[in-house]
């Protein structure tokens, strides 16, 4: 591959803080780890559906046999980091006088535990204005400590310094930014991810794909961005298919949320594209949920893409397992849109715009493209977007 003629921006940064602990049974460390950051009284988030999976109580079992006191349980994480769970999470925080965070769960249960820990940080009671604000990096101080366990291979939320949060009464997602959001420590337990229903495993899974894919072909991306986002397409397109198949694949599983996270480091560094900015007002009009969304729309992006990042996608498809031989990077470009297809046929993601109810029609799709045309990440796409475009892609997806 001629990475070498690929063009980067002269000055990039690059940001990444706090540990990883991986291994199957890490969970086993979670209390002396608390104890290493300095807490003693730790508050449990996660929801109600791994409550009843019983995945939360893998995690309790391990703290109730050490010396921590554990302050509570928050099981009432809906879907997407709403702004009134967080506000409802952040006040149940200050009543059982917790002081530090252990979150369990997917990236909806990830993102509202960063969000609480910087409401709680800066004595506020409502995360509106925080959200409003998007970048919260002035006067940005270091917040209690953190812990995320994730129960998903998609989100990548417990390395990045992002929150995308739902503000219900907009109808809007919104990206916030803070130093110091992400987990003090992540640990990734695949044994975790076992009882994951395969549906979900697969649409969260290709979440991880398009985190990679857009990361690498974004206007930010750079060479440290570029290594770990074609390492997790590697792994994703190995592994994804194992796990929706055999579901207690240690090894896949370990695999996945690897890559899930190097994708997560990735994209944080570089940022997205028009398939996340598409994805986040899918989730905020229809609640199609996010990695399925992503699904849906990263194969119509890509076809857009191809004419300004030929080259990036070639990448991908190498990553991706497609031969190279052949001399036009166009057709090679248009393989790793054919293998992305191909993937998401063989772990059964079939759906539609239209199985969500999305109408055809363009009139009223107008607040659709309205919301995804001012999302935070269509800046980043490496072809540039009008409405008439974004409306096409919506229609293309139907």
């Amino acid at each position: 591959m001629a990475d070498s003629r690929l063009h980067f921006e002269p000055f990039f940064t690059w940001v990444n803080r706090g540990r990883i602990l991986y291994s199957p049974g890490s969970r086993a460390e979670i209390a002396f780890e608390l104890r290493q950051l300095g807490a003693s009284r730790p508050l449990v988030m996660t929801d109600m559906g791994l409550v009843n999976a019983g995945v939360s109580d893998q995690i309790l079992q391990k703290l109730e046999i050490s010396d921590l006191e554990i302050a509570g349980l928050y099981d009432a994480v809906t879907q997407d980091a709403r702004i009134e769970n967080i506000n409802e999470a952040a006040r149940f925080y200050r009543d059982t006088r917790a002081d530090s965070l252990i979150a369990v769960g997917g990236g909806s249960v990830l993102d509202t535990a960063k969000a609480v820990n910087i409401l709680v940080g800066s004595g506020l009671d409502d995360f509106k204005p925080l959200a409003d604000q998007a970048a919260l990096w002035e006067d940005a101080s270091p917040l209690s400590p953190h812990i995320a366990v994730p129960t998903t291979a998609g989100t990548g939320c417990e390395v990045t310094n992002v929150i995308v949060v739902l503000d219900s009464e907009s109808r809007a997602k919104l990206s916030v930014t803070h130093p110091f959001c992400n987990a003090d420590l992540s640990i990734l337990d695949p044994e975790l991810t076992i009882k994951l229903p395969s549906k979900i495993t697969a649409f969260t899974g290709i979440d991880a794909l398009t985190h990679a894919i857009e990361g690498i072909t974004s206007t930010g991306a750079q060479p440290i961005s570029d290594a770990l986002g074609l390492q997790a397409i590697r792994m994703i397109s190995r592994a994804l298919p194992r796990v929706v198949l055999e579901p207690e694949d240690i090894e896949a599983r370990g695999d996945m949320m690897i890559a899930a996270t190097m994708a997560g480091m990735c994209f944080c560094n570089s940022m997205l594209g028009a398939t996340h900015a598409t994805a986040h007002a899918l989730g905020a009009l229809y609640g199609i949920p996010h990695g399925l969304a992503n699904a849906i729309m990263l194969p119509f992006v890509m076809e857009f893409n191809i004419e300004e990042a030929s080259e990036r996608y070639s990448m991908i498809a190498h990553a991706l397992g497609v031969p190279m031989d052949g001399p036009c990077s166009r057709i090679k470009a248009q393989s790793a849109v054919d293998a992305v297809r191909k993937l998401k046929t063989e772990i059964g993601l079939k759906e539609t715009l239209k199985d969500f109810h999305v109408p055809g029609d363009p009139e009223k799709l107008s607040d659709l493209v309205e919301l995804a045309a001012g999302d935070s990440q269509i800046s980043y796409n490496p072809r540039m977007m009008d409405e008439s475009d974004i409306m096409n892609l919506f229609l293309k997806a139907l």
